[in-house]
């Protein structure tokens, strides 16, 4: 909204606000005690920044507004708080507490409106659009809380590899994955029936997910291993010969002002309609062959899902949409 990158100083008990367009330090916002702040996440609904303090001694979150870079509140969480997340159906914020529970907080009010309990030793979060879910990651039960973001309320606790890290999303097929930094695998967690589909073994220690809309691959960084594992969603239906994919793969970033137009391709499993999603796999408008009316969305980067897509790379392209 504002253009601007945040940075936790856990060395300094601050946040620092950059310029995203200038490259320079706009301000430094106090957050947290004894040099603990760490975690953050945005809230785009009210411009706020979240970051959580996860110092014994502060065992709570700072609220930054978005615009004037000051502190909103501070909110107290459970001890040691370690991550943050944004529902945006809800508006609502999550914070995962090193102590067994995740303390959820109004997006509008800053005020706490409930603490769900989660296994032992939440490390991770992350947020399921599709069925507005909220998944917590506990390393010392090697579990997963699955909690509804309508209600707060636990729905289900799934059970993956050991050690369970990081988190990472997959909106095209609506998959949770999990790293397991001792068990040395990745837990395929369905989003709907919260069930794992597989574990599938990748590096030692992984740690760090990254999502590819474009190829629907998800990356995991192996730390012990020194490299990185790409596993491919064989439900997401790419195309596995490379020689094909290749010819398939050209540039498709769209830019547009205002308007989105879609071909109509009729007749050969993939048509001109289908989805616009924005950055957090969140749908914002349905397209149709033809003209497509998009002034209204803010710009920036989304992504398209095309509807009755065949199994090939292009399923997801990227839109850009300009001032």
């Amino acid at each position: 909204t504002n253009n601007k990158v945040y940075s936790a100083g856990t060395g300094d008990s601050t946040v620092t606000v950059i310029d995203g367009a200038a490259d320079s330090v706009l301000a430094t916002v106090g957050a947290g005690d004894y040099h603990y702040p760490g975690a953050l996440c945005y809230n785009p609904e009210n411009n706020k920044v979240y970051c959580a303090n996860g110092s014994n001694s502060s065992n709570n979150v700072t609220v930054i507004d978005g615009a004037r870079d000051s502190v909103l509140a501070t909110v107290p969480a459970g001890d040691e708080p370690i991550a943050v997340c944004y529902n945006p159906t809800d508006n609502k914020v999550y914070c995962a507490n090193n102590s067994g529970s995740v303390t959820v907080l109004d997006g509008a009010t800053n005020s706490v409106l409930a603490t769900v309990e989660a296994g032992d030793g939440p490390f991770a979060l992350c947020y399921n659009p599709t069925n507005n879910k909220v998944y917590c990651s506990n390393t010392d039960d090697s579990t997963v809380t699955v909690i509804d973001g309508a209600t707060n309320s636990v729905l289900a606790t799934v059970t993956t590899g050991m050690y369970p890290s990081d988190l990472c999303y997959n909106p095209t097929n609506n998959k949770v994955y999990c790293a397991s930094w001792f068990g040395g695998s990745v837990a395929v967690i369905d989003g709907t029936t919260n069930c794992v589909l597989r574990s599938i073994g990748v590096g030692n220690e992984p740690c760090a997910f990254a999502w590819n809309p474009r190829q629907n691959r998800v990356y995991v960084a192996n730390y012990g291993s020194s490299c990185i594992s790409v596993m491919r969603d064989s439900g997401g239906g790419i195309e596995e010969d490379l020689e094909s994919q290749a010819a398939n793969l050209k540039p498709v970033a769209t830019v547009v002002h205002g308007v989105l137009f879609l071909p109509d391709m009729g007749g050969e499993g993939r048509i001109g309609n289908g989805s616009l999603l924005d950055i957090a796999g969140r749908k914002v408008a349905d397209l149709h062959a033809g003209a497509n009316d998009v002034s209204g969305l803010a710009p920036g980067v989304y992504f398209m899902r095309e509807a009755q897509a065949q199994a090939q790379a292009q399923a997801i392209r990227k839109v850009v949409l300009a001032e």
